[in-house]
């Protein structure tokens, strides 16, 4: 991965994070808390998405009269497809407009994880006219309750079918979901795993499966060339903490959402594929428990 892009978006991440925690600490109340959250992603996609690419907030609906839950962030064709209840504030999209839908966490809990795969079976079971797919469900949080292993516990709870196409903890740099949307040679499967802070060689390039590690003292957070990263757990063993790549993570959820984008023909394929080659996409599985 480009050293460029790769700074880059380690100062996207940590800026994202920065403006959602110095909100959260000036407003308590959770709701409050929750849109600003979601405005900050939304200004992340809107810089990232094409001018033919809309954002908005709202249900799903279909000709038939289903509609789906409430939805944080909904991108849609705002090309080729006519906001037929855009009239007044859209708040309603018909699903043949809908590209993906985007539920945004402060926090991932099990209950919050339990209400994104509902909304997601509430948008799989709408029914799209023509040849059309009913849209996926990405979930981005900014925080989890618990270790990684603690997430990925909650999330083999239940059957691949059930959960949403991608889940993406930045902070530490928590990834899930379909293992072909997160590596493009990867074999099918629905993978978890932390997106670590590589080891470098002399020439600064990545080691591919080599993570950089936290000394014993090193806690929550650590140092590493003037730029701070979160410790993680891969399991409850010391040995096991690595360090997070939070800005890493981010673009690779972003890079997901541009591929799922130009899957339906609604843009061109992504640069963004000539930037997160292997080992850029690689991640540090989580095991599976003894």
């Amino acid at each position: 991965m480009s050293k460029i892009v790769e700074e880059y978006w380690s100062g996207v991440a940590r800026r994202l994070q920065e403006e959602v925690n110095t909100f959260n600490r000036l407003i308590g109340h959770s709701g409050e808390q929750g849109k600003e959250n979601e405005l900050s992603l939304v200004r992340l996609m809107e810089n990232l998405l094409p001018s033919a690419i809309g954002t908005g907030s709202g249900m799903i609906i279909d000709s038939t009269g289903n509609y789906s839950r409430q939805m944080d962030i909904i991108i849609y064709d705002a090309a080729n497809q006519p906001t037929i209840m855009a009239q007044t504030n859209q708040t309603i999209f018909p699903i043949e407009s809908v590209l993906l839908a985007i539920e945004v966490k402060t926090t991932l809990t099990e209950d919050e994880l339990e209400d994104c795969i509902e909304k997601s079976e509430s948008i799989k079971r709408l029914q799209p006219c023509g040849d059309r797919e009913c849209p996926p469900l990405l979930v981005l949080a900014y925080h989890a309750e618990g270790t990684p292993p603690t997430v990925a516990k909650h999330v083999r709870k239940h059957d691949n079918a059930r959960l949403p196409e991608l889940i993406c903890v930045v902070e530490p740099g928590i990834m899930a979901g379909n293992a072909v949307l997160l590596d493009p040679a990867a074999e099918q499967g629905y993978s978890i795993g932390v997106v670590g802070l590589h080891s470098t060689s002399d020439s600064e390039d990545r080691i591919p499966g080599e993570w950089q590690k936290p000394t014993a003292s090193e806690r929550a957070r650590v140092l590493r060339k003037g730029s701070t990263f979160p410790v993680a757990r891969l399991s409850g063993k010391q040995e096991d903490r690595i360090v997070g790549e939070p800005g890493r993570a981010l673009l690779i959820f972003c890079a997901a959402i541009m591929d799922i984008l130009s899957s339906t023909r609604t843009v061109p394929t992504s640069i963004l594929r000539h930037y997160l080659q292997f080992p850029a996409r690689e991640m540090a599985e989580l095991p599976q428990p003894s």
